[in-house]
């Protein structure tokens, strides 16, 4: 049978699939190429035709199964969407990709190996720093536009996206009923409103 581009993305998918319930399962470090391959129903030589290793599987995991896919997928014109309109989109949608059952437990192990594994540490990293860097060029165009006023479009995102990660580490790693007890979208509300308009009374 021949290898058409369909053939080849959906063999990738199959063996993104396997990996993410091989890691969810035993983690990155203990999961092997027989681990993901079983999971897969092929052989575990088939994997390198796709991935050169298992950091590669990974770091494809991760560019197409978190929110990195959907920050990468937004076109421009969202540089000029009004903040408390784009800002409560884009929440809602991280959570509920973060929050899908099979994302939610490879989040777990993820987080488990931050602390002694440098390879996951600096992939977390990127995509963290990516995520930032989204954001900040979208509060950059917001101040420059007038739509919002000056400040520090970095610490801004920074700020932003801590908030919104806080909520994930609270209902995803420690399950806080606190945090729990909120939907994506009251989340996203407060987020917005408190980062737009601050806490402040206004007269």
């Amino acid at each position: 049978m021949a290898r058409t581009p369909k053939v080849v993305e959906d063999r990738r998918e199959q063996i993104i699939d396997a990996a993410m319930r091989a890691f969810s399962q035993k983690g990155y470090s203990r999961a092997t190429n027989k681990d993901i391959a079983r999971e897969a129903g092929i052989t575990p030589g088939l994997i390198y035709h796709y991935f050169e290793n298992k950091e590669a599987l990974f770091k494809a995991i991760i560019e197409g199964r978190s929110p990195l896919k959907l920050i990468n997928s937004l076109p421009q014109q969202v540089f000029t969407m009004p903040p408390d309109i784009f800002l409560r989109f884009l929440i809602i949608q991280i959570l509920g990709i973060i929050e899908e059952e099979k994302f939610g437990q490879l989040l777990r192990v993820i987080f488990s190996e931050l602390i002694y594994n440098p390879k996951i540490t600096q992939l977390v990293t990127g995509v963290l720093q990516r995520a930032i860097g989204f954001l900040t060029t979208y509060f950059a165009a917001q101040i420059e536009s007038g739509e919002l006023r000056r400040t520090d479009p970095t610490l801004t995102a920074q700020i932003f996206f801590g908030s919104v990660i806080a909520f994930v580490l609270r209902r995803q790693i420690l399950r806080d009923p606190l945090a729990l007890q909120y939907t994506p979208e009251q989340i996203a509300d407060a987020v917005v409103e408190t980062v737009l308009k601050g806490l402040v009374a206004r007269e």
